[in-house]
């Protein structure tokens, strides 16, 4: 995974194993690759999402919104699955609201109180520019307040890709075998003819 992106590829080695295998159908192995990629591509998107279901309270809408895959295609070779946005508000979280302060639950743990050094609980502005925003005093004084936030979704795409949320384990593995596999089921399926 580079930085907000996981990449998919197949190396020359393969293409040329590929090529070999496929003998006196060379034209017909970029559209095998093509296919075996955006395949992989496309289960991988779903594994992501459900890591966000198992690993993660924010909404499906706000999370999925913020991922796009661009697929292969003959000319070029390889897809993306790109996540971006913004660090996240606790509001987009599952959160509660109660006498004794906040309570919110980002990674499906439970709900924690929001208590900082200085004692301050959580609390839901009602006005001025953090209006419905979840927000803690930094000190014993009335101000400052600070918004509360949790990670964007990049991180948190990160954090199911490398299996430390989603209870999935480490993606990458299963990428690769993902990919030989379904380049295995295109080649089968041009050399049976289906």
């Amino acid at each position: 995974m580079a930085g907000n992106m996981i990449e998919f590829q197949i190396d020359e080695a393969t293409m040329t194993a590929v090529q070999t295998k496929l003998k006196n159908m060379k034209a017909k192995t970029p559209n095998a690759m093509r296919n075996a990629i955006n395949q992989t591509a496309t289960a991988t998107n779903r594994k992501i999402k459900k890591g966000r279901s198992e690993g993660y309270t924010i909404k499906a809408g706000s999370f999925n919104k913020q991922i796009t895959v661009q697929r292969a295609n003959r000319a070029y070779m390889d897809a993306t699955i790109k996540a971006k946005g913004r660090t996240r508000t606790i509001k987009e979280f599952k959160t509660k609201m109660s006498t004794h302060g906040a309570k919110t639950d980002i990674t499906k743990s439970g709900l924690k109180a929001l208590v900082n050094e200085a004692g301050a609980t959580a609390f839901m502005a009602a006005g001025g520019k953090v209006a419905g925003l979840y927000v803690q005093r930094e000190t014993s004084e009335r101000y400052p307040l600070r918004v509360l936030h949790a990670n964007s979704v990049p991180i948190m795409v990160r954090k199911i890709y490398e299996g430390e949320r989603g209870r999935q384990g480490n993606l990458e593995p299963y990428i690769q075998k993902l990919l030989y596999k379904n380049l295995s089921k295109q080649i089968d399926k041009i050399l049976g003819g289906k």
